[in-house]
């Protein structure tokens, strides 16, 4: 219940974050040296982090991601916490898809279960 919860919590965070545009992270949440990086990395940072790489690699506006944008995004810095899965086969990752994808590897990755993804889960 507590994951249910928790991953319907940040796709509604996610799709207000981008409705708003404030998805443009300052910093790579990924690299040392970045504020609460200590103590690891909320659902929600990753989500914000996540929103920000969509909101760059999707370079034409429509909300989804072919593969083109994603392949010169990636060849830009992309990590590959910032991958999305073509859920419907249909050729493009849509933000549902991406966010969604997000969301699994959020949990494949939370190996205690408790939020937070640390260094070690990283």
């Amino acid at each position: 219940m507590l994951k249910r919860a928790r991953r319907t919590g940040r796709i509604a965070v996610a799709g207000i974050l981008l409705s708003v545009g404030v998805a443009q992270a300052q910093e790579d949440p990924f690299m040392p040296g970045v504020i609460g990086a200590e103590s690891g990395m909320s659902a929600i940072d990753f989500d914000s982090a996540r929103m920000s790489f969509f909101n760059e690699a999707d370079t034409n506006g429509d909300l989804q991601l072919s593969p083109q944008e994603m392949s010169e995004a990636m060849a830009h810095g992309g990590s590959p916490l910032f991958q999305g899965v073509d859920i419907d086969g249909n050729g493009l990752i849509s933000l549902d898809e991406y966010m969604q994808s997000g969301n699994d590897l959020f949990d494949r990755l939370d190996a205690d279960g408790d939020g937070t993804l640390t260094s070690g889960e990283m």
